[in-house]
């Protein structure tokens, strides 16, 4: 017999109200879920929001300093004020209104807070635009990399790579090359055998330190050519070179290295790739001391100082320094120069009467202004800028002309900075810089050596952004 189950009527009839009811609720929740949505987004975007169209405008952040000026650049990579201030104010655009935007001004603080962690000789400034051009602070640089610089390498040529003594003399007598008279030491008293500092730019340790350099300007600024003297283990990064007066054995203390490297006798290079701001033609212009020297694309184009290392004589193991020069030798060597007599130099010239200048114009004939270059704009060329010192006081400042705009300098004109990020430097910032303090605040050592003797820039200059070579 079979047995036959069926659901009654009732039964099945509220068994089909309960789906519809099931049904009726689900429309509803999700009903109201998109009521709620609407709702909140009509209310965010056209109540809080409103309904005024986004429009750009053009917004530039306030400058002490004067209005922008018409010089043209590249990605805003000046700040074209008019003064000489180390402050920068580029523009920006923003939006007005725009859904989802925040306008608000750009204020760089170029100044910024020196931290001497590093040891460096700057303002280890952050400064970073979306660009890449942030960078390392002015000088000899920070020991932390990135940003838009230069990487700067260490020499100290009166000592092997293993650190010991080397075969440039150490031991000198110095004397006047001109009276024979033995010179005397900072505290007015004759230097004698064995004297631990190198202050003598015409003897055996001038002449053997020039020459060394020279070797390396010959075999094209080629690092192996210096692989036989120590080396810091630690690189810096600069995008500028400002340096105040100095005791030279601040170099050694910002490399890091300075319980194995002494005073004097060094040499540090710097290396990397910038990009042209503009079409045009360009040349350096600065000083330093014992000297500056650039290679820009493959090409020495500046050299300037106590001492010329690519005029050294290696017939008469001879160091060309125009300090040991009398005023008549002096015109007489600028007059070569600017005859093309000497073709390592041709199309240099000496500027005379640059603003707080008095002590080169005295020394040195003035500040000199290397060879003319070309370049093309968005296009990266190698450069290179070495400076180094025999002993006593380091200095090196290293400015640009743009030759579509000359500088007249008998008009009080000024040239401009050359730097490689937006950073700016301030002097009392190098200064206080050259003052090393422990925790306490105490200074640890005093770098400064006499006036500053800093000369001034434009700070409306542009930006020649680095990288890696």
């Amino acid at each position: 017999m079979a047995l036959h189950i069926q659901m009654s009527d009732e039964a099945l009839e509220k068994l089909k109200k309960a789906a519809f009811m099931s049904r009726l609720v689900s429309f509803a929740v999700c009903a109201g879920f998109l009521l709620g949505f609407g709702g909140i987004l009509y209310f965010t975007v056209l109540v809080i929001q409103g309904e005024i169209p986004a429009e750009f405008i053009a917004y530039t952040a306030p400058a002490d300093d004067g209005a922008p000026t018409d010089n043209p650049t590249v990605k805003e990579l000046s700040a074209k004020v008019s003064t000489t201030t180390p402050t920068v104010a580029p523009s920006v655009v923003v939006a007005q209104n725009a859904v989802g935007a925040v306008a608000a001004p750009v204020s760089l603080d170029t100044a910024g807070e020196f931290e001497f962690a590093e040891a460096d000789l700057s303002l280890d400034v952050d400064v970073d635009l979306g660009e890449g051009l942030g960078g390392a602070g002015p000088g000899l640089g920070s020991s932390k990399p990135g940003g838009s610089s230069l990487e700067g390498a260490f020499y100290d040529l009166k000592l092997t790579r293993s650190g010991a003594p080397s075969r440039i003399p150490m031991k000198d007598v110095p004397k006047d090359p001109k009276t024979g008279k033995v010179l005397l030491d900072q505290n007015g008293k004759p230097y004698t055998q064995g004297h631990p500092r190198l202050r003598v730019a015409n003897g055996p340790t001038g002449v053997a330190y020039v020459g060394e350099i020279h070797k390396f300007m010959e075999s094209k600024w080629n690092a192996a050519s210096l692989s036989s003297y120590y080396k810091a283990k630690t690189p810096l990064y600069t995008s500028s070179f400002y340096i105040p007066n100095a005791r030279s054995d601040y170099a050694p203390f910002a490399f890091q290295c300075e319980n194995v490297s002494q005073s004097g006798g060094w040499l540090a290079v710097y290396r990397g790739k910038v990009k042209a701001p503009k079409t045009g033609k360009f040349r350096f212009v600065g000083v330093g001391d014992m000297f500056i020297a650039v290679r820009f694309a493959k090409e020495m184009v500046f050299e300037s100082g106590y001492q010329w290392p690519s005029l050294w004589e290696e017939k008469n193991n001879k160091a060309y320094g125009l300090l040991f020069m009398d005023a008549t030798e002096k015109i007489k060597f600028w007059k070569d120069i600017k005859a093309g007599k000497i073709k390592e130099h041709e199309g240099y010239t000496n500027i005379k009467g640059y603003p707080k200048a008095e002590k080169y114009d005295t020394a040195l004939e003035g500040i000199v202004a290397g060879k003319i270059f070309q370049v093309e704009q968005g296009k990266s060329y190698e450069i290179e800028v070495a400076l180094g010192d025999i002993d006593g006081a380091m200095y090196a400042v290293l400015l640009m002309e743009d030759m579509s705009a000359p500088v007249d300098v008998k008009k009080g004109g000024v040239y401009d900075l050359f730097r490689t990020s937006y950073h700016l430097p301030d002097e009392k910032d190098l200064l206080r810089a050259l003052q090393p303090k422990d925790e306490k605040g105490k200074t640890i050592k005093d770098f400064r050596d006499g006036s500053p003797n800093l000369l001034p820039y434009n700070t409306d200059c542009y930006v020649w952004e680095a990288s890696k070579m």
